[in-house]
């Protein structure tokens, strides 16, 4: 369904793209995203064309998660690296034609080069981290919060850190962050004359936190015994961990982002962005949190671990588990609108009635009946 949006969203080049978003200034995604898969427009194969750009940033996501978690111990970084290749949840969002793949491997790449400055001290990789930063929030609205909230690893003490980092870097990277964003805030603001936020056709209900933290824990984990023995784990790492500080710091950054956005976005009336899919970009500090710990508890109880390693235990059970369900995932989370058009083609009759149970999903229909909008999107107001 979403990708039907990033076929619309993309058939427009980068002239184009601007001049969309000087109209609508408040749309909930940058354009980062479209500029680069218009490079595939006209897109004569558009379920293969849009696919391209999310399945290499997939890819790469996995040797990035492996240095990335080697940053944090080496202990760890092969499960991580493991556990996210046959992950359901990363495979579907690899084969997804929008932004979400693209989201991980960004945020990643900029933790990387933020973690080597606050090990070494040195400048340069500041340099490097904020373009990065500045990457992400022109590919998704939705790193804003990961942005900010990794903000609190200037607390964080690494493995061989030669000394605290200086006020003047965080001025340096948020800065730099900063002017980056300038030319794409005033476009914003200049334009903005009380255009609504929400889309008319968005009317989800993001439901209580709960539900949002436990089905965002079933995407990440895939059943409910994990998630149980996830969480277990997550608040047990305190305690096991050698490092309480850093043990804190990155249960927080696993679970604060969440309640934060879902209490921010309710005050503001915005219902978009509470799918597991906008807080992807959390997800290395999930698995390297619960690797963590799991390590902790190994070295902890050293006698457990001639008999049973955790780490293994945990990872094949979760690799497994995926397998498992993989085609069930995939086929629950794909809409079948072609073979609904197919159906409708065949049935329909003149005068025939359509009744859709969502206004969503009125634009996918529209498009494999070769009913294109005349602007970048279809208008379907509530009488239609």
């Amino acid at each position: 369904m979403d990708e039907i949006h990033t076929f619309n969203d993309s058939r427009e080049n980068f002239r184009g793209q601007l001049k969309f978003y000087q109209e609508y200034p408040t749309y909930l995604h940058p354009p980062l995203f479209f500029i680069l898969t218009h490079l595939r427009f006209p897109f004569p194969k558009p379920e293969r064309d849009l696919r391209i750009i999310p399945l290499v940033f997939g890819i790469l996501a996995v040797p990035m998660i492996y240095i990335l978690s080697r940053s944090f111990s080496h202990a760890i970084a092969s499960f991580c690296a493991l556990s996210l290749t046959f992950m359901a949840y990363h495979i579907y969002f690899s084969q997804e034609g929008r932004s979400y793949s693209m989201v991980l491997f960004l945020g990643m790449v900029a933790l990387y080069f933020f973690i080597q400055h606050l090990k070494t001290s040195e400048k340069k990789y500041l340099f490097l981290t904020a373009p990065v930063f500045a990457l992400l929030f022109y590919t998704s609205y939705s790193s804003i919060p990961f942005i900010t909230f990794s903000q609190m690893l200037w607390f964080f003490q690494f493995r061989g850190q030669s000394q605290k980092s200086s006020l003047s870097s965080f001025f340096i990277l948020n800065g730099l962050f900063f002017l980056l964003l300038m030319p794409w805030l005033l476009l914003v603001l200049s334009n903005y004359n009380g255009q609504p936020i929400m889309p008319p056709q968005h009317t989800e209900d993001p439901g209580p936190l709960w539900d949002v933290v436990y089905k965002l824990l079933n995407d990440w984990t895939s059943n409910l015994p994990l998630i149980i023995v996830s969480g277990i784990l997550l608040t047990l790492f305190p305690f096991f961990a050698k490092q309480k500080r850093q043990a804190l710091i990155l249960l927080i950054l696993s679970l604060l982002p969440i309640i934060s956005v879902h209490l921010f976005c309710r005050s503001l009336g915005i219902t978009h962005f509470f799918n597991s899919r906008y807080f992807i970009a959390f997800l290395p500090f999930f698995l390297i949190s619960i690797f963590l710990s799991l390590d902790s508890i190994e070295l902890k109880l050293k006698g457990l671990g001639k008999f049973i390693h955790l780490k293994f235990f945990f990872a094949t059970f979760l690799i497994v588990s995926n397998l498992v369900i993989l085609p069930l995932y995939y086929r629950s989370e794909k809409q079948d609108l072609r073979g609904l058009v197919n159906y409708l083609t065949g049935h329909l009759r003149d005068g025939d009635n359509i009744f859709v149970g969502t206004r969503a999903n009125i634009p996918g229909i529209f498009h494999y009946l070769g009913i294109y909008p005349k602007d970048r999107h279809h208008t379907v107001s509530k009488g239609d």
